[in-house]
């Protein structure tokens, strides 16, 4: 998932611009969003970058792919529980994906309490 989403974001952003990745612990889940500065998503495109054979079009593009990765990370995503979005960065053109997964209760757990 992760791979797909940074592949993605290196594809849609020009060359030489930052990729960043966050990562926080929030009540109990991860979430992590991959954060470029490409041109961002059209609005009505948002939602359907996460549909199968569905591609954003734009003419400078060189490496299309089939419509299938984010698909395939959504399934992923959702198969442990978990949720992916896509939005456009506020500050500056760019998107954003943010997924959450939950985290198991062992991973809650500080380390020296898992080592008894």
């Amino acid at each position: 998932m992760l791979f797909n989403l940074l592949d993605n974001a290196a594809k849609y952003a020009p060359s030489g611009s930052q990729i960043r990745i966050e990562a926080r612990e929030d009540r109990g889940r991860v979430r992590l969003a991959v954060i470029d500065e490409g041109s961002g998503i059209a609005p009505a495109d948002l939602e359907r970058v996460f549909d199968k054979f569905y591609r954003v079009h734009a003419q400078d593009r060189q490496r299309a792919g089939t419509g299938l990765g984010l698909a395939i990370c959504r399934g992923f995503i959702e198969a442990m529980g978990g949720a992916i979005v896509a939005e456009n960065r506020r500050d500056r053109p760019g998107a954003i994906f943010t997924l959450t997964l939950p985290m198991s209760a062992d991973a809650r757990q500080p380390t020296e309490a898992i080592a008894k």
